[in-house]
């Protein structure tokens, strides 16, 4: 079997549209049709600044995904998708859970309500401890205020999510406790935390009137790693993963049950391939293109 992997937000760079044909320049034309701006010149020339802003990145990093499935899908026929946050909104379009246009509509209203109701607030990678220490620590730093694990992306790099003084005192006992690195996320607001349930509120006001299809492939769920079959599961996945953890380690190992023994991820960049080597020996890891 094989599955098809989408990034999230962190995945944008200058020039990750790549090398264009007239099939995919149509993607990015429409979605700029929709978003009121250059979508395309934005990705290959930036600024970064702006391009790694999350009202821009969402959707800039879903357009140049899908453009890359299309290309894909002239010569592979996967079984099943995955997506790591934003990720998982691209795959609900490739599947055809999601049309293209309101593809590029919700992830711009995504970013936007991120970027809105972030608030105080921040995220932070730990490199190099297990579950269990990442899960001390933030029983620990919760005296301090909201802290959960917001990304379970690997069996030592654990993403944490809460407010400020809670994530810097989680940042200071990771690194006392042996951490390798503590990274701070670039990031506009607490993503993937009980600090979100505003945004997962208004973005599910968005989505109220918006029609969602049966996935023709089935998505692995980012909230509980089961398989997405109906659109009738897609508005309340989309919702709640705003505010839910990212259980990535969770996601490759469902796969693995299914049998999936070839995972490609698509898009800008490596960084899921890079993780779910550290999550299973069992499955071939490309990157596409």
């Amino acid at each position: 079997m094989i599955a098809v992997a989408f990034p999230g937000q962190g995945a944008q760079y200058v020039g990750m549209a790549g090398e264009l044909d007239q099939m995919r320049l149509e993607y990015f034309a429409r979605a700029s049709d929709l978003l009121g701006y250059d979508l395309l010149e934005l990705c290959q020339k930036g600024p970064i600044e702006q391009l790694s802003n999350t009202r821009y990145a969402q959707p800039a990093i879903m357009v140049a995904c899908i453009s890359h499935w299309a290309a894909l899908t002239q010569n592979v026929r996967p079984d099943v998708l995955l997506g790591h946050s934003l990720g998982e909104l691209t795959a609900l379009v490739a599947a055809g859970a999601v049309g293209f246009d309101d593809g590029v509509l919700i992830a711009a209203k995504r970013g936007e309500l991120m970027d809105v109701y972030g608030g105080e607030g921040r995220m932070a990678a730990v490199l190099g401890l297990d579950l269990d220490a990442v899960e001390a620590i933030v029983e620990q730093a919760s005296g301090h205020g909201t802290i959960v694990v917001a990304n379970y992306n690997s069996p030592s790099q654990f993403v944490l999510a809460g407010t400020d003084q809670a994530v810097e005192q989680a940042e200071k006992l990771a690194l006392e406790r042996g951490a390798k690195r503590v990274v701070k996320l670039r990031v506009s607001g607490p993503f993937h935390s009980p600090l979100m349930q505003e945004a997962a509120e208004q973005f599910a006001c968005y989505l109220q009137s918006i029609v969602f299809a049966d996935p023709m492939i089935p998505v692995i769920s980012n909230v509980n790693s089961g398989l997405i079959t109906r659109g009738d599961q897609v508005k309340m996945e989309l919702v709640n993963q705003i505010a839910s953890p990212v259980r990535w380690i969770d996601n490759i190992k469902a796969a693995e049950r299914m049998g999936v023994r070839r995972l490609i991820e698509v898009g800008p960049g490596n960084v899921l391939i890079n993780l779910a080597k550290r999550i299973t020996k069992d499955m071939e890891l490309v990157s596409f293109p």
